[in-house]
């Protein structure tokens, strides 16, 4: 590959979109990201999701002076491109458009959530694996400057537990965290690392709180928020101090994702193991049945469900 990628999207309906291309092909912007130019986009979308079908025209619109070419499939695309970026914001379309994209063996991005269960998140890792194909997947807040300042600063200490929030709007399609609150098990697991056992969910029509226990004994909460004032942050409970941290508003967080993405699409190796995305994706599905039975549930159970 050149050292200058050509970038392809899948999914025009979310403003990632818009902001990746900006990122990306404008080298005035100042949070310019070099390495990669998107060149081209199939606009998919979901019909009967409205911050879907309601966006996609506008966003087209945003990207073509870019110069960003429009395609009309998958087919065509993975023919002018180098890298793919899934950029739809309904995780049911992931796996059946990631399933050409892995056949290509083209390096592959999924925009968080990887997919809107497990099985279909377990389903992508196995063709990925099998496949040989590159695949990364994270959420922006993972890279956020604050939240990475905090993660690498030594005078924490160990990581004993983490409280950790953001937003989590709801879509039926894409149930519980699979839709908004990624982004607070993300925050949480940027900070706790893999190793959840077990998860009991309690929800309202404000909130929905989830408590993981770790199989060290450690302890992490997320808590998604409805109402009131909306954030993303966590409180991290180190060996040696207590933090508190909220994302910064002065670095844009898709300007941080992207210096992980084009790396990852230059050689391949993806940033977050696959493992540890599979884990969130076993939580989230966890913390689902959980809220449904009024029981701690086990990942273990949802990776057997699945027959993963």
């Amino acid at each position: 590959m050149t050292a200058d990628l050509r970038i392809g999207v899948i999914g025009l309906d979310t403003s990632h979109v818009p902001a990746f291309a900006r990122l990306l092909n404008d080298s005035s912007h100042p949070h310019h990201v070099p390495g990669g130019r998107m060149v081209a986009a199939y606009p998919s979308y979901s019909a009967d999701i409205a911050s879907s079908a309601g966006r996609v025209d506008g966003f087209i619109s945003d990207v073509t002076p870019l110069g960003v070419a429009m395609v009309d499939s998958i087919a065509a695309l993975l023919e002018q491109v180098d890298a793919v970026l899934l950029e739809s914001v309904d995780g049911r379309r992931h796996l059946p458009e990631a399933r050409p994209v892995i056949a290509a063996g083209k390096p592959l991005y999924i925009d968080k959530p990887l997919a809107h269960n497990y099985a279909d998140a377990a389903e992508i890792a196995r063709l990925a694996r099998e496949a040989g194909c590159p695949l990364f997947s994270a959420s922006s807040l993972r890279y956020d400057a604050n939240i990475a300042a905090l993660r690498a600063d030594p005078t924490l200490g160990a990581v004993l537990g983490c409280d950790a929030f953001s937003p989590a709007s709801l879509e039926p399609n894409n149930p519980g965290f699979f839709w908004y609150g990624v982004h607070g098990v993300e925050t949480l697991y940027t900070f706790m690392g893999p190793g959840c056992e077990r998860v009991m969910a309690h929800h309202s029509p404000d909130a929905d709180l989830v408590v993981g226990y770790w199989a060290d004994g450690r302890l992490g909460t997320v808590r998604g928020t409805r109402s009131g004032e909306h954030g993303y942050g966590a409180t991290v409970f180190g060996a040696e101090r207590i933090g508190q941290v909220q994302y910064s508003q002065d670095v844009p967080l898709y300007a941080q994702l992207l210096r992980q993405i084009v790396p990852f699409f230059q050689t391949g190796a993806a940033p977050v193991p696959l493992d540890e995305t599979l884990e969130m994706m076993a939580l989230m599905q966890a913390a689902i049945s959980s809220q449904a039975e009024g029981r701690a549930v086990y990942l273990a159970e949802v990776r057997r469900q699945a027959g993963a």
